[in-house]
C-alpha cells in the first residue's frame, strides 16, 4: 500500500495528510458496522493486505463512498443507498465468497493461505496479443 504514503506539503505550508491513515481509519469503520459473520464462518485473513485484489477492491470503495458522500453533500438523497447497491454488495459477494473469493484458501484462525499445500499464490500470466491483432 505504499501509494498511501503521506502528502508531503511541507513546500506549501498545508498540514500533512496522511491518506493511508485515512483509508485504514475508514475502511476499520466500515468493516466494524457491516454483518459480514453469517452462521457459516466467513472467509477473511487477518493480513488481507496480503492480497492485491482484496486492496484494489477496498480501496474503489473506499473513493466510492467519498465521492457518494459528496453526492449527499450535493443535493443527491439516494447517493449512499446507492453506494450500497452498486458498490458495497457487489464487491462484498466476491470478497467474501468461499468457494471462488480471494480469501479462499486462508483461514480466519490458522492464517494467511492456510489451506494451500506451499503457500504460495499462481497469477495469471498476462499475455500481450500479437500486433496484427485489432482489439
Amino acid at each position: 500500500m505504499a501509494e498511501y504514503d503521506d502528502y508531503d506539503a511541507a513546500d506549501t505550508g498545508e498540514d500533512v495528510v496522511d491518506v493511508r491513515q485515512m483509508f485504514l481509519d475508514w475502511l476499520t469503520s466500515h468493516l466494524s458496522t457491516v454483518e459480514v459473520v453469517g452462521t457459516k464462518p466467513t472467509p477473511w485473513c487477518d493480513q488481507w493486505w496480503l492480497h492485491p485484489e482484496v486492496v484494489a477492491r477496498f480501496k474503489a470503495l473506499w473513493h466510492a463512498s467519498m465521492q457518494a458522500d459528496a453526492s449527499v453533500m450535493d443535493g443527491d438523497a439516494g447517493a449512499v443507498s446507492s453506494w450500497w447497491i452498486n458498490h458495497w454488495d457487489r464487491h462484498a459477494a466476491v470478497i467474501f465468497d468461499k468457494s471462488n473469493g480471494p480469501f479462499r484458501d486462508c483461514d480466519p484462525d490458522q492464517g494467511h493461505f492456510h489451506r494451500r499445500k506451499n503457500g504460495t499464490v499462481r497469477i495469471v500470466p498476462a499475455s500481450m496479443p500479437p500486433d496484427n491483432v485489432e482489439l
